[in-house]
């Protein structure tokens, strides 16, 4: 918990869950345990620690609905590594501020997904920009590997390939051991599915076997990641039997706990494999899965399942213009949202995301990429931090601030910085 926002700022990093958790039914209210979290509004950071089915999520939810302050919920495994360090051995509690300015890192990668499943990539990439560099000093890695494939995800939604693949790379070496995986380390599935997206279903395939998943198999929580991809899998190869199979004992979970932002996917891929048995459901399905997601905005979910997804939105598209009512569930202004993400990116190899910046007064105006380069060569930091934190090789880095050079006339990069301000690039 954060020191007090407005209304408006109120849960803003609880709903990095996908949807901000409701007291369930008959929730029992905890005075004790909410006194001391009254106690500890006057710190800068309060943090929550309790074993998975204390009853957390439930406590803040009920903080969240009747308070103004935001909350970030963490892993209890991952505790010991972002307190005190990755071994007994470096056991060195964070103490010093700038150590918890650090650690804010972790909700700036959820924010940042967040903003990633609403659609607007530039604030996802604007968190990220804020939040990697600020996880690379965190001893726990997790953060860092989740915001890492999230700039896969964007990359690939810009229509970059390679460098999707490449940010998936590196979370992979940046995040916790493979072994890990599931809710621990989400990255092993992340991967599959991205390798699923380019059309590589014998990879995924793979991965799934290597997991052990089974579409027989009863999914359990800490899974769900793995099996929702397995479904993918399965939809891939042509089988939506045992696809819905899968699918209805993950909703029957999900729908059980009540967690909204897992329902929705399911609800998704549950429409494309119905779609893909010829059933006249499919739409009525997606219809119901886009009416729970219109409330949060988000797209990606959608959108990030690619053409078949696309044809099947179009279906409900056209049910909703002939008034039918399983269709006039989904929100209009949802439902185009949602086409609008599904239009496959279109860029020209070489061509920056943004135009150049022109200032009267440069050889050349400055690409999108060198003014982020610029910008971290104002902190001071190494070629090598710059290409760890903007996910490019350190030869690309020194090429950038080569042209840095030339565009401001600077001969090293103290004279590159100290042109820039002058020019009023950087402040």
């Amino acid at each position: 918990m954060t020191e007090p926002g407005t209304a408006g700022e109120r849960g803003v990093l609880l709903a990095a869950k996908l949807h901000v958790p409701r007291p369930p039914p008959g929730f029992v209210p905890r005075p004790r345990l909410a006194g001391r979290l009254d106690e500890g509004l006057a710190c800068r950071l309060i943090l929550v620690c309790a074993p998975a089915g204390s009853g957390k999520t439930a406590l803040l939810a009920a903080r969240a609905a009747g308070g103004r302050w935001p909350v970030l919920l963490a892993p209890w495994a991952a505790r010991p590594r972002l307190l005190y360090g990755s071994s007994p051995g470096s056991a060195r509690p964070v103490s010093n501020e700038a150590s918890w300015a650090a650690s804010s890192g972790i909700g700036h990668v959820g924010i940042a997904e967040v903003c990633y499943q609403r659609g607007d990539l530039a604030a996802a990439r604007r968190e990220l920009d804020s939040g990697l560099p600020l996880c690379r000093q965190l001893n726990e890695t997790r953060a860092l590997a989740t915001g890492l494939a999230t700039l896969a995800w964007i990359r690939q939604a810009e229509g970059d390939p390679g460098g999707a693949r490449a940010a998936m790379a590196q979370a992979g070496r940046a995040g916790p051991s493979p072994a890990a995986a599931g809710l621990l380390n989400p990255v092993p599935a992340l991967r599959a599915r991205l390798a699923l997206a380019h059309g590589d279903t014998a990879a995924a395939a793979r991965w799934a076997q290597q997991r052990g998943l089974s579409p027989d198999g009863e999914p359990a929580y800490p899974r769900e990641l793995d099996h929702l991809v397995l479904a993918r899998v399965l939809l891939a190869q042509h089988q939506p039997q045992p696809a819905l199979r899968l699918l209805g004992r993950l909703r029957a979970a999900a729908e059980s706990q009540g967690r909204t932002g897992s329902i929705i996917e399911i609800g998704a891929l549950r429409a494309l494999a119905l779609a893909a048995t010829g059933g006249q459901a499919a739409a009525e399905e997606l219809a119901g899965a886009l009416a729970l997601a219109a409330p949060q905005g988000y797209v990606r979910v959608f959108a990030d399942e690619g053409p078949p997804m696309a044809a099947l939105l179009g279906q409900v598209a056209a049910a909703h213009r002939d008034g039918q009512p399983a269709a006039r569930q989904a929100p209009l202004g949802h439902l185009a949202a949602v086409l609008r993400a599904c239009a496959p990116a279109r860029r020209a190899p070489g061509t920056a995301r943004s135009g150049p910046t022109s200032i009267p007064g440069l050889a050349d105006p400055l690409t999108a990429r060198e003014t982020q380069v610029l910008h971290l060569l104002a902190t001071g930091a190494p070629n090598q931090q710059i290409a760890d934190d903007l996910v490019v090789t350190l030869d690309t880095v020194k090429k950038h601030i080569t042209h840095l050079h030339g565009k401001l006339g600077a001969a090293n990069r103290t004279e590159a910085v100290a042109r820039a301000r002058q020019l009023g690039l950087i402040p």
